[in-house]
């Protein structure tokens, strides 16, 4: 018992506690029950996505089906429907910039898993030292000749595993208001 309510366990459990209480409370003061019902999703999504219960990939899968089985449990639930109509579920893949980012992302983790990302903080880093005035230029100017290829998040998302390599190899904060 002492090591559930230990650190990140109890900071969980509160969290869920005050998740709760905020989506009885919304329930009460929401126009109709599909709204309650989206906001009760709502909460349930962004507790899964900040304290990371479960991977991310898994958290969104999850609530996807969720909002599928919907049309299953619309009376149980009090809806006359589901919240979303399941020939539209996966209408969100359709999309160039969400296929785009994914992509990006898919051959970000595959360059960083074969050691290039890896090989590219080293170069910054040799190059700028390990002082923010000169790393934060050369990985702008990296990410502005490689965004006159691509996308532009596609370029930044491409990069965030050097940003964070050179981050732990520099001691610098990944950000300015870490």
């Amino acid at each position: 018992m002492d090591k559930l309510l230990a650190g990140p366990n109890l900071t969980r459990i509160i969290a869920a506690v005050i998740f709760v209480v905020l989506g009885i409370y919304l329930t009460g003061v929401v126009p109709s029950i599909e709204i309650a019902w989206v906001i009760a999703i709502l909460l349930l999504t962004i507790y899964l996505f900040v304290f990371e219960i479960v991977g991310v990939d898994v958290a969104a899968v999850s609530i996807m089906v969720l909002l599928g089985l919907t049309s299953l449990l619309a009376p149980m639930m009090g809806l006359e429907k589901g919240l979303v109509v399941n020939r539209h579920l996966f209408d969100g893949f359709g999309s160039n910039a969400v296929m785009s980012i994914v992509a990006v992302m898919i051959i970000g983790a595959g360059l960083d898993k074969t050691g290039l990302m890896g090989k590219v903080a080293s170069f910054i880093l040799k190059i700028g030292g390990t002082t923010e005035g000169r790393i934060i230029p050369i990985i702008s100017s990296t990410v502005a000749i490689i965004s006159s290829f691509m996308q532009n998040v596609g370029a930044a998302a491409l990069f965030l595993p050097v940003v964070s390599r050179i981050s732990a190899r520099s001691g610098l904060p990944q950000c300015r208001a870490c």
